[in-house]
Order: C-alpha cells, then structure tokens, then sequence
C-alpha cells in the first residue's frame, strides 16, 4: 500500500497549524495570561481559564478580517473584560500580554514527535505546507530555528500577511493546498483549534484535531467537528497513512 501512495508523491497534501500543533507554545500563551492576571489582583483556576477559553471560541469563530494585531488584541482584552477588568485596565493588560508574544516564539519548543512526522509524510510522498494566523516572520523564524523548513513546500507556508480572511475561512488553507499541486479532496488538515478544524471543513478536507494546545477532546468535537482527535502528531501521521491507503 506504501508504494501506491509513493507513485504519486504530488497527488496528496497535509497541511499544519503552527501553535499548539507543530511548536509547545500555548502553554506559554496560557502562562501569560495568567501571570498578567495575578498582577492585576485576579487569581485565576485552570477550570475558569477553560470556560474563558470556551467564551472566547464562541465570540471568534466568524472569520476574522486580516489584522493580526487588532484580533490577537481583542483576544487578550476580551479575558480581561471577562475577567472583570474596566476598560483601561483591560487594554493595558492587554498590551502587556502582547509584549510577550515574542518570547513565547523565541522559547517554544517544538514537539518530539514534529521532526519524525514530518519525515515520514515526506517519505510517503505527501506535500506538506503550513497555514498559520501567526505572522510571516513568526512563520518563518520558527521554522528555521527548529531545522523543518525543507520538509515543507516552500509556496504553502501561508502565514496571516498573506491572506486577506484569517481561520476559520479557509482562503489560507486553499492557497496552502493550491501552491502543493493538489486539489482538497486529497488533502488533510492539522490543528488544535476549533478554528483550524472550521477552516478544513468548509475548505472540505479530512480534518484532525489535536489535544496537544489548550482545547480538550470534547470541546473540539463540540465546537467543529473534525472528521478525527488525536493525542499527538504521531497519532494523527498514522490515522493520514491508514486512511490514505484504503482509497
């Protein structure tokens, strides 16, 4: 079966988020928020950041116009709104919170399994590419760093500079799949956001959640649907490989 999927190396595509999927860094994330919390006098329970997390999926699952700044900033101000923080107070945290998003790039690490799945798609012949709402330059750096750009399709890096709409629309992930020579019926998309599985599905490929960011089994399937949730890269390269072979 492996050597029917390597005679058409060009016919099938996965395509990755990047936080939470291929780098550890919603932990981080998390961590800032937390922190940034406590100094401002809240004190927060890993149960109450779940059910913030939850309000947060519900008021950003539309699609979101390109700007990266204003979104990752109604995010951090909307915890702290809901946090019950007055609006000053909100916005400072806010931007308190964005400050530090550089480190979290800078610091991640990236999963144990990132390195060896990539590798044994690349060996089954798949195209891989990456759509991201991070920014070209986050894109870019983090995978030098971690020595996985050359496992990538160098036009299917598709960071939030590059698309007009961000996830959940699909336009980045469309460019992703087009730029690997492949249409999405062959294709499949890897997240650990809701919006990651919301953007696979209107895109209409085979989408995998994974539990390795912030958001639980059980919340992914609430929130979309996604065709499997798996616990680790290495899990969803083997669901992609099995299904892959009984076409």
């Amino acid at each position: 079966m492996a050597s029917q999927i390597m005679r058409n190396p060009s016919t099938s595509a996965v395509i990755f988020d990047l936080d939470g999927t291929l780098i550890d860094s919603m932990r981080s994330f998390n961590d800032i928020v937390i922190s940034n919390l406590e100094k401002n006098g809240l004190f927060i329970t890993i149960e109450e950041m779940e059910k913030i997390g939850i309000h947060l999926l519900e008021k950003f699952q539309t699609p979101q116009t390109n700007s990266g700044f204003r979104l990752v900033f109604n995010i951090f101000w909307n915890i702290g709104r809901k946090m019950g923080l007055g609006r000053m107070k909100a916005i400072r945290f806010a931007l308190t919170c964005i400050s530090k998003v550089k480190s979290v790039y800078r610091n991640a690490p990236i999963f144990p399994d990132t390195r060896e799945s990539l590798s044994k798609l690349s060996k089954y012949g798949f195209q891989l590419g990456i759509c991201t709402n991070a920014s070209r330059k986050q894109l870019e750096d983090t995978i030098e760093k971690h020595g996985i750009k050359d496992y990538f399709h160098p036009k299917a890096l598709i960071s939030r500079d590059d698309v007009f709409r961000l996830k959940p629309d699909p336009e980045g992930l469309l460019l992703a799949i087009k730029a690997c020579s492949t249409n999405p019926q062959f294709s499949y998309f890897i997240g650990d956001m809701p919006v990651d599985i919301l953007a696979g599905n209107d895109a209409g490929v085979e989408t995998i959640g994974l539990t390795t960011g912030l958001i639980s089994k059980s919340v992914l399937q609430r929130y979309s649907d996604p065709s499997t949730v798996v616990d680790s890269l290495e899990e969803a390269t083997a669901w992609i490989i099995n299904t892959k072979a009984l076409d």
